[in-house]
């Protein structure tokens, strides 16, 4: 229970509907005291069972933290013991007692068989956006999912994204409450239902329980008759992806006391979200910037562009679809989606397959996000409602520290994935790295698209403009191997159905005791939501440094370490470990490129003596991969910089590979690099403002 709480608007299903069957549950979202929370099924019908359990722990691990930000408590500055209110120290207490195995790194082994599950706790508001544009194919039928699954509470946001005003009427087959300019009303099942937004405006809908299907009709004066527009409760239409988005992993944990160190921390549970070992197969290495952009297109056309048509770069050239793939479900994760060429291109694509009914799921970064690029993607959600679209910004609560309140404007979501599910499964295809959708993923320099208006034309900055355009050198990887794509994308979607006010994901996997054998896979995926993970990413990255004896090697283009992270180099290097890393010291045209170049000169100035330091040598082209190999057995394949914002504020994903056989196949990527590169000077300068503004731990943190 929050002490700290005022009166607000309507904003939850439950708001509207106290009557649904999850409303009278206690909720750690809710200001419910915490004995009320460890006594009942939190998770309704889901039971108490080993995964409900440990997804608990997290779910108590957050509600600490929302409480002390709430009252201004621990981190935040107070003695949470000098509050005189005997529920708030009773919930504080219970959720300390839940939440303590998060503090041990490390999530201990249930007891039961390795396998798959589902869970359909009800835990997690549900939150989506329904794009309307009267011009966005104004005479064809739409049809939009909602997803309720797993969800306390519904809302669809309804956002006017035309310049021209729509008209919605129609009925539902159960209750819906509507939030809209004027007021709040509820529409009886079979009521009818009368909507009008003008340009930018929004509405909020709330279905209730029993609401699986609307049949709306959206009018304009480019169609007055009106356009159908049907709503679908996703999980009753679409039971496939419902089974999908449901996906946990048991994952067998063998005997640690018979591993060396570095097996034990790859296979050990953990707070970080993680599939089970996966079987490596032969994934196909993309170090090139065309072979990285091709292997998206071929997933989505069925075969790559030629030469030929990056030479020309035209956005609008033709595109044969006889042989693309016929999809069930695409996914595109990434920082950024710009209006450019490699994004019309892509767009193009997806475009097709969204208008013979793939369901599409886009996840980009609404801070990062230009004008262009809105208008780019907005009309592809309005013009094919089943292409959904997530822009991912992170919000602090009301009356945050200031600190976090500057959070909003540079915590991002930096996970990297293309997933496409085939009908036929031997033409699905997964791809994960540090590449994003922007032109300087793919050309040397800016293209001129100047007669394209919609399309961004970069310029040449160096600073902090959205506009920055950098020449990046980057690597992905593709898997192909059916099973294994269709598990990253069932990770996947624990982020898409993430808690849509706190950002929360539920856990993939729990570790189970097994009878000592080590499982039979090499590869495992992590997704990273630092803030409600208690940093789960950085106590890996610590454990597996910890775990050398001999060699790491690191590509990475940003250096400015945690302070655990420092830490555990320190100790590598007195063990002896030999540290080898190339990176990119001088970072001129990327966003914020001079104060991230003074960052990378202090691990130079601090380290350069003792670790061995090249610099990527082409003189304007920005390193941007990120990889580690460990003892020439591990190798990490990931979006994660080695810096504070990686490991604290952003969003990650990645590929752990333990695997000599793999690392052999990395060895010449890595000899590349160095022969890309020259060894840097420890005599570095740097600007005096630049080591004040370092000097003090809140402004390296933020970057």
């Amino acid at each position: 229970m929050a002490l700290a709480a005022c009166a607000g608007p309507l904003k939850h299903s439950c708001d509207f509907f106290p009557g649904n069957e999850d409303c009278a549950r206690p909720s750690l979202s809710a200001d419910a005291p915490g004995p009320q929370v460890a006594a009942t099924q939190f998770f309704g019908d889901a039971g108490t069972g080993d995964y409900e359990r440990q997804f608990l722990v997290l779910l108590a691990h957050n509600q600490i933290g929302a409480m002390d930000r709430a009252n201004g408590t621990g981190p935040f500055g107070h003695d949470r013991h000098a509050i005189a209110n005997r529920d708030f120290q009773a919930t504080y207490r219970t959720l300390e007692r839940l939440a303590k195995p998060v503090g041990a790194g490390q999530m201990p082994a249930a007891s039961g068989t390795a396998g798959e599950g589902h869970f359909d706790g009800r835990w997690r508001v549900s939150r989506q956006t329904l794009y309307i544009d009267a011009a966005a194919r104004p005479s064809a039928p739409k049809t939009f999912s909602f997803s309720g699954l797993q969800a306390r509470s519904v809302e669809i946001v309804l956002r006017q994204s035309g310049k021209l005003p729509v008209d919605i009427s129609g009925a539902c087959d159960g209750a819906l409450a509507i939030r809209a300019v004027g007021g709040s009303r509820t529409v009886a099942s079979g009521a009818a239902l009368r909507l009008r937004l003008s340009a930018g405006q929004t509405a909020n809908l709330f279905p209730s329980d029993g609401l699986n299907r609307c049949s709306l009709k959206v009018s304009s004066s480019l169609a007055p008759a009106g356009t159908p527009l049907i709503v679908l409760r996703e999980e009753v239409a679409y039971p496939a992806i419902a089974a999908l988005d449901s996906r946990y992993e048991r994952c067998p944990v063998p005997d640690p006391s018979g591993l060396e160190e570095l097996d034990r921390v790859f296979y050990a549970g953990r707070w970080l979200s993680q599939t089970c070992p996966l079987p490596l197969g032969s994934p196909r290495l993309l170090r090139k910037s065309r072979d990285g952009f091709n292997a998206k297109v071929e997933a989505l056309l069925g075969v790559p562009l030629p030469d030929s048509a990056f030479d020309k770069a035209d956005p609008e050239l033709p595109l044969d679809f006889s042989r693309a793939p016929k999809l069930k479900l695409i996914y595109l994760s990434s920082l950024e989606f710009k209006a450019d060429f490699s994004g019309r291109i892509l767009e193009r694509l997806i475009r097709h397959h969204a208008a013979l009914g793939t369901k599409v799921r886009i996840m980009v970064t609404d801070v990062l996000e230009r004008d262009k690029d809105d208008a780019l993607l907005h009309r592809l959600a309005a013009d094919y409602p089943n292409a959904e679209l997530q822009e991912y910004r992170w919000r602090a609560d009301q009356g945050a520290p200031i600190d976090e309140q500057l959070s909003q404007l540079h915590k991002t979501h930096h996970v990297k994935m293309l997933a496409t599910l085939a009908e036929n499964p031997a033409r699905s295809r997964v791809i994960i790295g540090g590449r994003n959708i922007h032109d300087g993923f793919l050309f040397h320099k800016p293209i001129d698209l100047s007669r394209y208006p919609n399309l961004e034309q970069y310029g040449k900055t160096d600073g902090f403009s959205l506009n920055y355009y950098s020449n990046w050198s980057d690597f992905d990887i593709e898997f192909a191997d059916p099973a294994t794509v269709e598990i990253l994308a069932a990770h996947l979607s624990t982020l898409w159905l993430r808690d849509a006010d706190t950002n929360i994901i539920r856990p993939f996997s729990i570790p189970v005791r097994t009878d000592g054998r080590r499982p039979p896979g090499t590869v495992r995926h992590f997704i990273s939501v630092p803030y409600e993970d208690n940093h789960a990413l950085e106590t890996y990255f610590v454990e597996l440094i910890d775990t050398a004896e001999h060699h790491i090697e690191i590509v990475n283009p940003y250096l400015n370490l945690t302070p655990e992270l420092s830490l555990a180099i320190e100790r590598a290097l007195a063990r002896g470990v030999r540290i080898d890393i190339i990176g990119r010291i001088d970072l001129k045209g990327d966003i914020g490129g001079k104060l991230l170049t003074a960052l990378n000169k202090l691990f130079v100035e601090k380290y350069g003596d003792r670790i061995n330091i090249r610099e990527f040598k082409a003189p304007d082209v920005v390193l941007h991969s990120k990889i580690m190999m460990i003892d020439e057995r591990l190798v990490t394949i990931s979006s994660v910089n080695l810096n504070n914002r990686s490991f604290f504020h952003d969003l990650e994903n990645g590929m752990m590979v333990l695997d000599p056989a793999f690392y052999a196949r990395m060895q010449p990527v890595y000899d590349d690099y160095v022969a890309h590169s020259n060894p840097v000077s420890t005599k570095v300068r740097i600007p005096w403002a630049y080591r004040w503004l370092f000097s003090k731990g809140w402004a390296k943190e933020a970057f």
